[in-house]
């Protein structure tokens, strides 16, 4: 029998999930009588490598289609471990492969929740992470790590409490491009390790720092032992390698008491992740040229959009990642009724910057999100119908 709000059962935790702008905005693109330049979403234009194509149609051929251990196929693991030489090649018990790496955060996020749990989250952060907070039935507080003048150190201070059970950071950050520098990494690390708090490292975007190379906060972890370890890293073929739609993603654990901990949660939920999509996973990793034609694409693409919007529009200027932050407060008073007029008007299609901040936030109502991974020419003219309708 099912329960309402009011029942002594209680309330539905499902209830306390807010519905993300994000996805309103979406299906008004969707349902828009005229083709839109779609700027609201992260869908890449250069598509995923040919040989990925080819691995998935193989895996079927051959009749890969069986469950693969909860974790996923020992070869993957074998060839993402070497991938992830960096962070001491993970042994396969503390590697998971995952339907994408949303699902591996939730996954991560559910072994370590406890009844009253806080996980702290950037002020400007995304929208699934604080969903996927709410339903473990713990609640997020954000910290303003953006604030001049204030230390990371401070700054997780000032967000975290005694029921604090987990950081959960993204560099190249959505919608931010913000890339941590290793020396606040460190300092986030040190404050973990300090008070013990597990940190969930979201490394999505980690093809697409556009100044010198990524620190992985994994790293680190290396210089403890292991009992003392903190990091789980998330990392996933949808930006990189453009798998966006086949949710291919991987974790790692930091240690094996959070690893055998995983591995029940993903034993419970999952059971195995697509078979024939990790092979194509498999043969995407063989495609360097890819990674790096797609790393020249969107960074030319983020060049050309950072000269055309200047200091007078960009909130910040994007050091990595797929999207750009606008503040429209000098011309709008509410961006989330702008992006529906824009998207009717000049069939551009943007976020709403209260989809990615806290409810109540001075900031929802100036900025909103563009990415910066579709076509390049169609691109920069949907910014150009933003500025001339803006008046800019």
């Amino acid at each position: 029998m099912l329960t309402g709000a009011g029942s002594p059962a209680g309330r539905e935790r499902s209830r306390d999930i807010p519905l993300s702008c994000l996805h309103e905005i979406h299906q008004l693109v969707g349902a828009h009588p005229r083709p839109v330049i779609a700027l609201h979403v992260g869908e890449p234009y250069i598509r995923m490598p040919q040989e990925a194509v080819e691995g998935y149609c193989k895996a079927l051929r051959d009749g890969h289609t069986a469950y693969t251990d909860a974790r996923g196929l020992a070869t993957l693991h074998q060839a993402l471990a070497e991938r992830l030489a960096g962070n001491g090649q993970p042994p396969p018990e503390r590697l998971f492969v995952t339907p994408g790496s949303c699902q591996a955060i939730s996954a991560i996020l559910q072994s370590l929740a406890v009844d009253g749990g806080q996980v702290v989250l950037p002020e400007l952060h995304w929208p699934m992470h604080y969903q996927q907070v709410v339903m473990t039935g713990m609640r997020a507080c954000f910290a303003s790590f953006d604030e001049p003048g204030r230390s990371v150190t401070e700054a997780l201070e000032a967000a975290a409490g005694e029921r604090t059970v987990a950081v959960l950071v993204n560099s190249p950050g959505n919608p931010s491009g913000r890339v941590w520098s290793e020396a606040e990494l460190r300092e986030l690390h040190a404050w973990a390790v300090r008070r013990r708090v597990p940190v969930i490292s979201d490394e999505a975007y980690e093809d697409f720092v556009y100044d010198g190379q990524p620190c992985r906060i994994a790293n680190l972890d290396l210089e403890l032992p292991p009992e003392e370890r903190v990091v789980f890293s998330v990392h996933t073929f949808s930006k990189g390698y453009s798998m966006t739609g086949c949710r291919l993603g991987y974790a790692t654990a930091p240690n094996a008491e959070r690893a055998m901990l995983l591995t029940r949660v993903q034993e419970t939920t999952l059971v195995a992740p697509s078979t024939p999509v990790q092979y194509a996973g498999l043969a995407a990793l063989g495609a360097s040229a890819h990674l790096a034609e797609h790393h020249a694409y969107v960074r030319r693409t983020r060049d050309a959009v950072v000269d055309l919007l200047g200091d007078k529009l960009l909130h910040l200027t994007p050091d990595g990642g797929w999207y750009a932050v606008l503040d429209l407060g000098s011309y709008v008073k509410d961006t989330y009724q702008f992006c529906k007029r824009a998207l009717a008007d000049i069939d551009v299609g943007i976020a709403p910057g209260r989809g990615f901040l806290p409810e109540g936030h001075p900031g929802a109502d100036r900025l909103a999100r563009i990415s910066l991974c579709a076509e390049r020419e169609a691109t920069l003219e949907g910014v150009r119908r933003l500025t001339d309708y803006l008046g800019g």
